[in-house]
């Protein structure tokens, strides 16, 4: 589940922190707060009693998966849950234990630990949202009433400041914050929904078992299995495609900006060139650029990924684990970059020009 190597350009749209919310730790740790969450749903619809579900719980807690047995098993199954399911009802012992898992799927798993993942990348993406508005501010406050030429359509346009091109960059990112905070709370969903949905398992007690799982986890239960409606995830890529775009765009305005020269910006820190020593290359210009495009292109993914033939399709599931680990990772790393470019900024515009 952990990858041991990168790909030879992998630093370039990678986020280590944001990776590691989608590695094989966390992945079995959010399902072994699934199962746990699961047992105190099913103590209190009394099918298993106070104590004997406390003994289980400890040992779910206790329990560390063959994480290699697990990545052998991925490819017979396809999905990681059931070699892990299998392996901790192997471990667990008891009254009670029989029911380890029951009425769960290995969707409900996998889609639970995505949603607890996309809320703790949705934090790391709003405190760096954060610190690069910060960043615009300070640059505003600094040169926004230096000169600059307003361009339209690849040409020369009007006079205009600094603060007005600087607002056409903060402005689509205070709102992608302001919708951050809500894209997290509407998302908070609880998947459960057993073999084909229903959760016909349990029964009359469906409802207050996965109350209680949706209490454990902080996480609303809808009321039903959303196994083949992928809205929250769409909700999700939608949004990262967004975000990206709209640091792409300052990536592209700051390449140009670096063409025009020293009367538009002033750069410090650029990338070397193998062949032309004198070059400063706008490098975290371009990256933002190219992060830009690489979600704009796996967003079309995840909404082939929408796609689900009868109640679960296989297929279209690995696809959407293939593509929204790596857009919370671009996303992660342009803002990173978005903030380190703004950090190499000596000047936007010309001092003591009219600028209009």
């Amino acid at each position: 589940m952990d990858t041991g190597g990168q790909g030879w350009m992998d630093g370039l749209s990678g986020d280590p922190e944001i990776a590691g919310l989608f590695s094989g730790t966390a992945l079995f740790a959010s399902f072994a707060r699934f199962e746990q969450a699961l047992i105190k749903g099913l103590a209190q619809a009394k099918l298993i009693g106070p104590d004997d579900a406390a003994g289980l719980i400890d040992q779910i807690a206790g329990f560390e998966p063959d994480r290699a047995a697990i990545d052998g098993a991925l490819l017979r199954d396809g999905v990681p849950a059931p070699d892990y399911v299998r392996q901790l009802r192997a471990l667990v012992t008891g009254p009670g234990s029989e029911l380890v898992h029951h009425g769960a799927t290995s969707q409900d798993l996998v889609d639970t630990a995505t949603i607890e993942a996309l809320g703790r990348t949705g934090a790391i993406l709003s405190k760096r949202l954060d610190a690069l508005l910060t960043r615009l501010a300070d640059l505003e406050n600094r040169d926004g009433g230096n000169a600059l030429e307003a361009i339209t359509r690849m040409q020369p346009a009007l006079g205009f400041k600094a603060s007005d091109r600087l607002a056409a960059w903060s402005q689509p990112l205070e709102a992608l914050r302001a919708r951050l905070t809500k894209l997290r709370e509407q998302t908070r969903i609880l998947q459960f929904g057993g073999a084909v949905g229903g959760l016909r398992a349990l029964g009359d007690n469906a409802a207050i078992i996965a109350e209680t799982l949706g209490r454990e986890l902080d996480l609303r239960w809808p009321g039903h299995s959303w196994h083949a409606a992928r809205g929250p995830m769409l909700a999700h890529a939608n949004y990262l495609s967004e975000l990206t775009g709209a640091l792409g765009k300052i990536g592209q305005d700051v390449a140009l900006m670096a063409l025009r020269g020293d009367r538009d910006i002033r750069l410090s820190g650029g990338g070397g060139s193998s062949a032309m020593p004198h070059k400063q290359n706008p490098v975290a210009a371009e990256r933002l650029v190219a992060l830009a495009r690489l979600n704009a292109t796996l967003v079309a993914g995840m909404h082939q990924a929408q796609i689900h033939e009868m109640e679960r399709s296989g297929a279209a599931w690995m696809l959407e684990w293939m593509i929204l680990p790596k857009m919370c990772e671009a996303a992660g790393a342009a803002l990173a970059t978005a903030s380190a470019l703004m950090g190499c900024v000596d000047r936007i515009g010309e001092p003591g020009g009219d600028g209009r």
